[in-house]
């Protein structure tokens, strides 16, 4: 099967070429190969047209967030679930207690965008970037939740227009799943004839495409 990345943003036009690292005919051959990626694309030429086909695997957008801030001044957007985790636990039988208790503390799970950015008078954009897209695992080998984190702290510089590419988080995954027959898998000898045990893994890449406009004040407007 062939999928499509589905990221388009404005279009690209003739001979166009990044300010640095990627064009778009060398694109999509980027994002297929694992390892750290960084890419500064000009926003005149190539309004950053993106559509890598990925083969034999799933592509998806975890996110399109947009974050409007002043310069010098911090933000943050966050989409995801507020997870309880099981931070401690009494129980009766251990400590005599009759109304045994357990303590939880939540954690925010999902995809979260933070922005430092400020604008030097020359109309550079300089920006700390932190983004995090956390996930839950469907492993039910533990006993309490277990989550997948992918996270990107860095600082870049662009101009007004242009959009930065920052990737090579490669996540792994194995997984190991029993299935057996209730009574019959318990069986001495022939038990095992009624069991089965199957492993697979997975394998991900996270790409954050970001893009930093400056928009005019009304001193600079008038």
């Amino acid at each position: 099967n062939t999928f499509d990345l589905g990221v388009a943003f404005g279009r690209a036009r003739n001979g166009s070429n990044p300010a640095g690292g990627f064009n778009t005919s060398s694109l999509g051959n980027a994002l297929s190969v694992p390892g750290a990626s960084f890419g500064i694309f000009d926003g005149d030429t190539l309004a950053l047209a993106v559509n890598a086909i990925r083969r034999d695997s799933n592509a998806r957008v975890l996110s399109t967030p947009q974050i409007l801030t002043l310069s010098g001044q911090r933000g943050t957007i966050s989409v995801g679930q507020n997870v309880p985790f099981i931070t401690g636990r009494i129980t009766g039988q251990a400590a005599n207690i009759e109304n045994p208790f357990q303590t939880i503390e939540r954690k925010d799970i999902g995809i979260t965008l933070n922005v430092f950015p400020v604008v030097t008078p020359s109309g550079l954009v300089v920006m700390d970037v932190n983004t995090a897209a956390d996930s839950l695992t469907d492993s039910l080998l533990a006993s309490d939740i277990i989550t997948n984190q992918r996270s990107i702290a860095t600082t870049v510089q662009i101009q007004s227009g242009q959009s930065v590419l920052l990737g090579g988080l490669v996540s792994e995954e194995n997984r190991r799943q029993e299935n057996s027959v209730p009574v019959l898998s318990g069986i001495p000898v022939i038990g095992g004839l009624f069991r089965s045990t199957s492993t697979s893994s997975q394998t991900s890449n996270l790409y954050v495409l970001l893009q930093a406009t400056v928009l005019p004040t009304q001193e600079t407007a008038s």
